[in-house]
């Protein structure tokens, strides 16, 4: 009933915010895997695939949605909520009784209200690295869980293998921080203890071998997909002051103190001081963590999500990652980690039998928080979006009953998404004088002279992804210009994709 609760309370969220071409083209991939395509051969996805991941289960969801705008909504839903049990699920751990229920209710604490706007587009939007952290979560898990079992190791380093082939922020935020924290237990640690340590950090070694054979095998000997590799430098030295107050802020949004205007002031400021706690909860708590980390005690858990958490944001410091409001995806899996960091800690410190005054307050602030947080949950509904970004533009194609064409990027596949694939808009960019195959989740087939493509979308605003110049220069005139807001549909009567240039 509880699961079922915040699924239909997330889906709330999820639909206040229409689907756009990253959203669209994980869908029309997962489509691909579960009818016949299991490898998404002709494919080339972004840096990050999601191949193991979220399209899984989109392509689950879709059995029940069929391909839809709503089936990217429903997906993001259910991955949060997974998050939210899971993560529950670590911090509780080996614990009963009322200490328990504690460590759960902080977990909830931090985690149950993303904010509006930017929070929601972060944690309930399309596939990103919020979905990461349900495979971090689980080899955690097992680690903490599973400790005494032989075979424990290697369900450790499945799993972040496995997840590392649908995104490497999993070596990074994952198997890095594993081998680290272990390799350092083991100087200190003796017997079984030590033995136990030196297999983890195995376990990392190994998770980072198979995602990197498993990538090396899917694009060079099954012809599987293509994935560029992400452009990630060391950004320069005088940047990092000005990158590290803007990952301050993509802090804020995951965690929901940064609310950039969504709900009246009086409620914003409330809501975001709630929020605050569960912060500065989990801050002070990565601070015990390593402070009992130099004093050697510190639990094995609760050391490895702190190196995580720090490994994270401190890539978004030191990186040519981008850095603004939007890049807070990148760091969306420190939010679950430090939940359950701040439960584990926070936890057994409120189920304390013998409670002083200082005990007392913080249950009656968790509870206060929780209650605050239900009501908004229950009680707030946020409008619902149209389907997609262009939703104009793909209701007049449909109307029109155009069935193939040409289109930006950011109004492509999500057309042929929210349209529920009876129009199909290929990707192009603009290069030169004409307009090119995009070389960025597209599927060489789109391309095919076999489609009658009729028609060019384009966005007036973002030029770099073609303009109706470039278009009339490769295609001559059009038959008819519909200029709808800031999109401009291109009609002509010839099929477009007779010598268009080769895909990919």
């Amino acid at each position: 009933m509880v699961a079922a609760g915040l699924f239909l309370a997330y889906l709330r969220m999820a639909r206040a915010f229409p689907i756009n071409g990253d959203g669209g083209s994980n869908a029309l991939q997962a489509w691909d895997m579960f009818h016949g395509n299991p490898l998404l051969t002709g494919w080339t996805l972004s840096d990050v695939s999601f191949w193991t991941t979220e399209l899984v289960q989109y392509g689950l969801v879709q059995y029940v949605t069929g391909v839809s705008a709503d089936q990217v909504h429903v997906t993001a839903a259910l991955t949060y909520v997974l998050i939210v049990l899971f993560a529950a699920a670590l911090a509780r751990g080996r614990a009963t009784g009322r200490e328990a229920w504690f460590r759960v209710g902080v977990v909830l604490a931090v985690l149950l209200l993303p904010v509006p706007g930017t929070g929601y587009q972060t944690l309930l939007s399309s596939p990103n690295h919020t979905g990461t952290a349900v495979p971090l979560l689980l080899a955690w898990w097992a680690v903490d869980r599973l400790t005494d079992k032989r075979w424990m190791p290697a369900i450790v380093a499945v799993v972040l293998g496995w997840g590392a082939i649908g995104d490497n922020l999993i070596t990074f935020v994952g198997a890095v921080p594993l081998m680290v924290v272990c390799a350092l237990r083991a100087l200190r640690s003796r017997g079984a203890e030590r033995v136990r340590d030196l297999t983890l950090v195995a376990a990392g070694l190994v998770s980072i071998l198979l995602s990197h054979a498993g990538l090396w095998l899917l694009h060079e000997k099954l012809d599987g997909f293509h994935a560029p590799k992400p452009p990630i430098e060391l950004s320069p030295v005088g940047e990092w002051p000005d990158r590290a107050w803007m990952t301050a802020r993509m802090v804020g949004v995951i965690f929901g103190t940064h609310r950039p205007g969504w709900q009246p002031p009086a409620l914003e400021l409330t809501l975001s001081l709630l929020h605050a706690i569960g912060f500065l909860v989990a801050f002070g708590a990565v601070l015990l963590t390593g402070w009992r980390a130099i004093r050697g005690n510190a639990d094995r858990i609760d050391s490895i999500l702190a190196v995580a958490i720090c490994c994270n944001l401190g890539a978004e410091i030191v990186s040519t990652l981008s850095v603004d409001l939007m890049a807070a995806r990148l760091i969306a899996p420190v939010l679950p980690m430090a939940a359950v960091l701040a439960a584990r800690l926070a936890g057994p410190w409120l189920a304390r039998q013998e409670a002083g005054r200082a005990v007392q307050w913080g249950r009656g602030v968790l509870v206060g928080v929780l209650v605050a947080f239900t009501v908004c949950l229950v009680a707030y509904s946020p409008p619902r979006a149209p389907g997609s970004e262009g939703q104009e533009v793909a209701d007049f194609l449909e109307a029109r009953g155009l069935r193939y064409g040409l289109g930006a990027y950011w109004m492509s596949n999500n057309i042929t998404v929210t349209t529920e694939r009876k129009v199909t808009v290929a990707p192009v960019v603009g290069g030169g004088d004409k307009l090119l195959p995009y070389c960025w989740q597209a599927k060489r087939d789109m391309y095919n002279i076999d489609h009658d493509a009729r028609f060019v979308v384009l966005e007036l605003d973002r030029p770099y992804y073609g303009t109706p110049e470039q278009a009339q220069a490769q295609f001559g005139p059009w038959v008819e210009r519909h200029d709808l807001g800031k999109y401009a549909v291109l009609l002509y009567d010839k099929n477009l994709l007779d010598g268009f240039p080769s895909p990919c």
